[in-house]
């Protein structure tokens, strides 16, 4: 069965790249006000024949700060940390650590099985494995990150 061609999968991937842009210039903003904060993620996508492997570095996340969507097209990965209790009576001589946020949605070469899909998560790395899609299954579904 021919592949259907996908009119979005372009717009997809320029809103990507604009994400990522607007991300590097976020940074550069933050830099020159003294501080840092994580604006982007890196993420590889492997093809396995039956399956789609997607790995993203989240270093400084918990398992419990990382939340993922998929449908049948793309992958949606967000991560919130909050910023540890401040000591009152400390006199900082440097505060760099605060509240991290990221989000990404990822554009999918093949249309997955979603809820098929899993994660885990180890030492700062994500890895979520998306079974490609059965024609009959539906779509839009969350994964518990284990």
């Amino acid at each position: 069965m021919a592949e259907r061609p996908n009119p979005f999968r372009e717009l997809d991937e320029l809103i990507e790249r604009m994400n990522r842009q607007f991300g590097e210039l976020s940074r550069t903003f933050e830099g020159s006000a003294g501080g840092s904060m994580l604006a982007d993620f890196t993420i590889d996508i492997a093809d396995n024949g039956e399956e789609l492997v997607v790995s993203a570095d989240l270093p400084g996340f918990s398992q419990d700060d990382i939340d993922l969507r998929v449908d049948r097209e793309a992958l949606t990965l967000s991560a919130t940390h909050d910023e540890e209790a401040v000591d009152d009576a400390a006199h900082y001589h440097r505060k760099e650590r605060r509240h991290q946020s990221v989000s990404r949605r990822i554009p999918l070469p093949e249309e997955v099985d979603a809820e098929a899909a899993s994660a885990t998560y180890n030492n700062g790395v994500l890895t979520v494995t998306l079974p490609k899609r059965d024609p009959e299954s539906a779509s839009g579904y969350q994964i518990d990150v284990e």
